[in-house]
């Protein structure tokens, strides 16, 4: 009996020390989670620098800390180490050093480790600066002699940009296996510009090596020989009947819609509402984008344009129809901001420009130039005025931090009043029609001035204001309202649109009717300052 009492006591102690051995901490296994050190492959101590070499001390670099992932069929960023020409292109572009210094803006290199030591860095460093980076001349003549699109062009994007630019989705909605967007690209210029690297264009291939100048030369050659010719239209441009629903409406789902419709639409505007698009045909924007006219941005973007019987039909359209301003609207009440006939031209006028809060510039995030941007981008807090940002920038008093900055003036009392009155009354998007138009006693100081305050003060104002045309005062206002339509620089002619004249307000809403009765009553009458 104790000999089976001692065996089974045994077997539960030898259970028991099985049990602990297994939950004791193994540091082993710890350390094989982390990640794997690498030892320099140089002397970082001694960090001799009296002879750095691409083969005696870079490439080593490379080779303990970057071959891994850059390198084989499918180097990542398309970036092959192995290959001096790739290395070459990196040091030279700034981004080898930036991405091993971990500095903003660069993809930080190697990934999830620390930096490499401030030795490896320095001799990096010193081997670019030292080093005259020669693009190998191409041993091989550059035949231009008989240049295809399908024979010379295509294979060149092949093999530099169709991985980006192919579907389902094409980088930038440009798809290089399709001959129109080509097509497209090659007549605006922007194809050459872009693989020549050319100032105000986007360098492509992206983030690899540039196209050799044979390949360059190739595609310079193609366009240059080839005649794009828009398919004609082989049914006739019918504008005998035009409707916004049968005609105008369905251009727009084909080449519009895609980015122009809720719950995100670009620039905020939404061509599936009909006031949107009212509101575009008005102002003139709809018809200066199509037609991809100076001061406007051309629509489709980054896609081929309108066919010319697309764009005699909606011009025709917005010639033909009258656009209901006036009886059945809503009256304008005095004690209301109204967002769409106040606020918005004077946070366009004022902040939402070139540089500062347009959609292009983005400053600090924020886009003031609509309604959808104001309230998703801006901080507005409804009936919460001093809750939202945007007060409390337009009276700080601080110059770093006031809005709009110097130089550009500060708002006025009343400017700063009608935006809070706004955000106080629900910060909502509305507007009015029906003003008590007064175009009989107008004075400069009490009519006109106000309206330039609103709607025209924030480009025209400062030190370099917009176009070289300042309107801060009654004599430049004056000098602008002297001279006629058409010539530059004519006030009357800017906000009627008229023919040889920018619009103005540019990218913004027209003045209305009241507004442009009241400024040609006074120009009508001398300008006086009064």
């Amino acid at each position: 009996m104790m000999k089976k009492t001692s065996f089974v006591l045994i077997a539960l102690l030898s259970i028991f020390v099985v049990l602990i051995n297994s939950c004791k901490h193994d540091p082993e296994k710890v350390v094989q989670d982390e990640p794997p050190i690498i030892e320099p492959p140089i002397d970082t101590v001694a960090c001799d620098s009296s002879n750095v070499t691409y083969p005696g001390i870079v490439q080593p670099i490379l080779e303990a800390y970057c071959i891994s992932c850059h390198s084989g069929p499918t180097p990542q960023g398309a970036l092959d180490f192995d290959d001096y020409n790739d290395v070459a292109f990196v040091a030279q572009s700034g981004q080898l050093l930036g991405s091993l210094k971990h500095l903003e803006g660069f993809e930080p290199m190697p990934p999830d480790q620390d930096k490499i030591s401030n030795c490896e860095i320095s001799l990096i460093d010193k081997w670019i600066n030292d080093t005259t980076f020669v693009t190998p001349p191409d041993t091989t003549e550059c035949d231009t002699s008989f240049v295809t699109y399908l024979g010379s062009v295509y294979p060149i994007f092949e093999a530099n940009c169709i991985t980006c630019h192919a579907p389902p989705t094409p980088e930038g909605g440009i798809d290089l296996t399709n001959y129109e967007h080509v097509s497209f690209l090659a007549i605006s210029g922007q194809l050459l510009g872009s693989v020549k690297h050319e100032a105000g264009y986007i360098p492509m291939p992206d983030n690899a090596p540039p196209l050799s100048e044979c390949e360059i030369l190739t595609i310079e050659k193609w366009i240059n020989d080839t005649t794009f010719v828009i398919p004609p239209d082989t049914t006739e441009c019918d504008t005998s009947f035009i409707t916004y629903a049968g005609t105008v409406y369905p251009i727009f789902e084909s080449s519009c819609i895609a980015c122009h419709a809720p719950p995100t639409p670009a620039g905020g505007i939404d061509l599936t509402n009909y006031e949107h698009v009212s509101f575009l045909a008005q102002s003139g924007q709809l018809l200066g984008s199509i037609n991809h006219e100076a001061g406007f941005v051309p629509m489709p973007d980054n896609a081929p344009p309108l066919s010319e019987c697309e764009i005699l039909q909606i011009t025709k359209w917005v010639n033909d129809t009258t656009f209901n301003t006036g009886s059945g609207g809503i009256p304008c009440d005095p004690d209301t901001a109204y967002f769409q006939n106040d606020v918005l031209p004077l946070l366009i006028s004022s902040c939402g420009i070139a540089g500062c809060h347009d959609e292009a510039s983005a400053e600090g995030e924020v886009i003031l130039t609509s309604y959808y941007y104001v309230m998703q981008t801006a901080d507005v807090e409804p009936f919460e005025p001093w809750e939202s940002d945007i007060i409390e920038v337009i009276n700080d008093s601080d110059p770093d931090d006031r809005m709009p900055p110097p130089p550009a003036p500060v708002l006025t009392q009343d400017q700063k009043d009608m935006i809070y009155d706004w955000i106080a009354q629900g910060a909502l998007n509305n507007y009015c029609e029906l003003e008590d138009c007064d175009s009989v006693n107008v004075s400069f100081s009490g009519q006109v001035f106000p309206i330039i305050q609103n709607s025209c003060y924030g480009c025209h104002s400062g030190s370099n204001p917009s176009g070289g045309i300042s309107l801060t005062n009654h004599s430049q206002i004056a000098s602008s309202g002297s001279i006629l339509p058409g010539n530059a620089g004519s006030l009357l002619g800017s906000i009627t649109h008229a023919s040889g004249n920018v619009p103005m307000p540019q990218n913004g809403p027209s003045l209305s009717d009241c507004d442009i009765a009241q400024i040609r009553k006074w120009i009508d009458d001398g300008m006086p300052d009064n």
